[in-house]
């Protein structure tokens, strides 16, 4: 069984389950951060100088 499989299982099977999450997570899994100069605001919205990511 591979490990999504293992983890769908785990899941089905839980009756609780807890998640521990932030900002070296994501980046960590490969996840673009949110505020970085290459991050996604800066991606999806132009900052306009009054921005605190420049």
């Amino acid at each position: 069984m591979d490990k999504i499989e293992t983890l769908k299982k785990w899941v089905a099977e839980s009756t609780r389950i807890v998640a521990f999450t932030g900002a070296g997570v994501s980046t960590e899994s490969g996840i673009k951060d949110f505020r970085s100069k290459d991050g996604l605001y800066s991606e999806k919205w132009r900052p306009n100088g009054n921005d605190s990511t420049e």
